[in-house]
């Protein structure tokens, strides 16, 4: 009897092991193919040349050189690097603030907080295209309209413009970028207790007392992983400039995201290995950034204790 149980068991044991393995295979091949695969294969071209004579040859270190006189000598990528920081910075200091503020909002179910939640979240719901070309029509042609109307002034197009395509690519990120956040934010924020936020009340909190030494420290694991993925991702963000503009975006609003992806989509086989490189370098700058912020914010950051 006791052997016929340990049989039931042990098929038992396998079939779930046979049914764990059905169910991470794919999204494990995908991973091991798309990423450890690509990346491995970039590390490799960065320290090799092609020729269409000769094949594939060791260069050493030439096409990190490359990368850094290119760096400070073309004016695209110094456009690229500028508009990547600042990019960054504004989705920090703007997007991040504002995201946090509307969370509470919605958290404390103030007046019009549905509204909120529904108006911040539509981006992420409709498809990236359709929020593109509505975006596009309403600054390129409905803008000027309602300028015209109301001063009596022609103006171009906020997106066709040089002086105000990029400022109008930073709200657009931030704007559809709310949807994550909020969520992400309120459920981390509904997930305090009542019995803190009530002590804190009857201790005469204010709001802003209450968000900054109750709310902020209890939701700050999710707060850090927002900064963190950021700055991961400071020289891939490509400003949704290929959804706009698609190759022929302005130099002037290029973002090394962008940069990379639109001369990979055109490089032959000899310019693979410097478009290595160059990812390489940018890594080699971004890794250890993301390290140090994580630990800063993780050690100096507030307590809930």
């Amino acid at each position: 009897m006791q052997k016929a149980n340990k049989k039931r068991r042990f098929g038992k044991e396998q079939r779930e092991f046979v049914f764990y393995l059905c169910l991470v295979a794919l999204p494990l091949a995908q991973f091991c193919i798309f990423y450890i695969g690509v990346n491995f294969n970039s590390i490799l071209l960065t320290f090799r040349n092609y020729s269409f004579d000769e094949g594939y040859s060791f260069a050493g270190f030439d096409n990190i050189v490359r990368v850094f006189r290119s760096l400070t000598s073309e004016a695209v990528l110094k456009y690229s690097v500028r508009n990547s920081l600042i990019t960054y910075a504004v989705t920090l200091l703007a997007g991040t603030t504002l995201a946090l503020f509307f969370s509470y909002f919605i958290y404390k179910k103030m007046p019009l907080a549905n509204v909120y939640r529904v108006v911040l979240f539509l981006p992420s719901v409709i498809s990236s295209i359709v929020m593109v070309i509505l975006f596009k029509y309403f600054c390129e042609n409905a803008i000027p309209e309602i300028w015209e109307a109301l001063t009596g002034e022609q103006i171009g197009g906020l997106l066709s413009s040089t002086k105000t395509s990029f400022p109008t690519l930073l709200f657009y990120l931030v704007w559809t970028g709310f949807g994550t956040q909020v969520i992400m934010y309120t459920g981390a924020m509904n997930n305090i207790s009542d019995s803190v936020v009530e002590s804190a009340r009857l201790d005469g909190a204010s709001q802003l007392r209450e968000f900054i030494s109750i709310t902020l420290p209890m939701i700050w694991p999710t707060f850090v992983t927002f900064i963190v993925v950021g700055i991961a991702g400071i020289f891939t963000n490509q400003l949704n400039l290929y959804s706009f503009y698609g190759t022929g975006a302005d130099l002037a609003d290029y973002t090394i995201g962008y940069y990379l992806y639109r001369e990979t989509t055109r490089a032959t086989l000899p310019e693979y290995p410097y478009l290595s490189a160059m990812g390489f370098v940018f890594t080699l700058f971004a890794v250890p950034l993301t390290f140090l912020v994580k630990s800063a914010l993780e050690k100096f950051g507030p307590g809930t204790d």
